[in-house]
């Protein structure tokens, strides 16, 4: 699934960042970070790269040999690029980790110490296709830190249109694009570590965590919530798709996402993220 409205998403994601930045601080000892320092990490659905550059970079060891940002959105990739525009050792490719990777992306990447991805797998439809490719990418004795999205009032928002009898013919088939695999909380646990246990990683860890969107005013939550992708079933005017938009937002308006206005009355509901470790066994291929 491409974000095409890289921009808008780039002016509305500061609570990303900041929840990154708790995250790393949180885990970072689930990583195992070489002895050497030499350490060469691939970040999976990096967005416009500024998550990656405020909250990954700067915990990254002095002497670490590369970085690699990834995204399936072109328009994504080339914010990345101007984000890291001079940085030695960073490089930012288009990859959708969801389908099978081709021997020329395989080669050309290469493997890595670590894979890490936030916010990012719970738009993949084909999970143990996007864990298979992630236990591929690592060296043996490598791991990966995964922080995904389960449930949230975003979800609740794109899934209310689909549902909409109005708009049933517009978004034919919406469960297959928006997959948002672990939304029943009290298996998205187990869920997240079979598919990791079958792609092969041992070590296995899962937690839960839970955080409020805090959007410091109603244009970055607008922003935000512009740059979700659609998949029309049928040709959209940009009427209909602004009246969609429209629809969408006086449903997301019912959360409390900030104190930049009053917000009393309005439901509180926090997001969960599951977050998966697992390490790749040495003498595996």
């Amino acid at each position: 699934m491409s974000f095409k409205k890289a921009e808008e998403y780039k002016k509305a994601n500061n609570f990303n960042v900041k929840f990154t930045k708790v995250l790393m601080n949180e885990f970072s000892q689930w990583i195992n970070w070489r002895a050497d320092g030499r350490d060469s990490v691939l970040d999976v659905g990096s967005g416009p790269g500024n998550t990656v550059r405020e909250s990954i970079y700067p915990v990254l060891p002095p002497n670490f040999t590369r970085l690699v940002l990834s995204d399936i959105s072109p328009q994504m990739v080339e914010l990345q690029r101007k984000e890291f525009s001079g940085f030695e050792r960073v490089s930012c490719e288009v990859l959708d980790i969801g389908s099978e990777i081709s021997d020329e992306m395989e080669k050309k990447l290469g493997n890595f110490d670590h894979v890490t991805s936030f916010f990012c797998l719970m738009w993949v439809a084909d999970q143990q296709r996007a864990m298979d490719n992630i236990y591929s990418l690592l060296k043996p004795g490598g791991d990966c830190f995964l922080a995904i999205v389960a449930d949230c009032p975003m979800i609740d928002t794109l899934v209310s249109i689909c549902e909409n009898p109005r708009w049933n013919d517009c978004f034919a088939g919406w469960q297959d694009f928006y997959a948002f695999p672990y939304i029943e909380l009290d298996g998205a646990m187990s869920k997240g570590l079979g598919f990791m246990e079958k792609a092969g990683f041992i070590d296995t860890k899962a937690e839960l965590r839970y955080n409020s969107i805090q959007f410091a005013n109603d244009e970055q939550k607008e922003n935000f919530l512009r740059s979700m992708p659609n998949k029309f079933s049928k040709e959209v005017s940009a009427e209909e798709e602004e009246e969609i938009f429209q629809e969408r937002l006086e449903f997301l308006d019912q959360f409390n996402f900030g104190n930049y206005r009053d917000n009393s009355g309005r439901i509180i509901k926090p997001s969960a993220y599951l977050i998966l470790y697992g390490k790749k066994p040495l003498g595996s291929d």
